[in-house]
């Protein structure tokens, strides 16, 4: 699961974090960082963060009479 896009158009320079991929990042690596390597890639323009979806509430069977 993608959990920060990159954006290339954004970084022309190609400025880049150590140990942070040039792409979008999965969310096992994101899991990796230290907190403080999220902080920054979350305030640099050429990431950004993937919408948060709600999930469903479950759903229930029909009641039985």
């Amino acid at each position: 699961m993608i959990v920060r896009y990159y954006d290339p158009s954004k970084n022309p320079d190609q400025a880049f974090f150590p140990g942070v991929p040039l792409r979008d990042i999965e969310a096992d690596e994101w899991d990796a960082l230290d907190k403080r390597m999220q902080e920054s890639v979350d305030a640099c323009p050429f990431y950004r963060k993937t919408p948060v979806r709600e999930t469903a509430p479950p759903k229930t069977a029909p009641a039985k009479e």
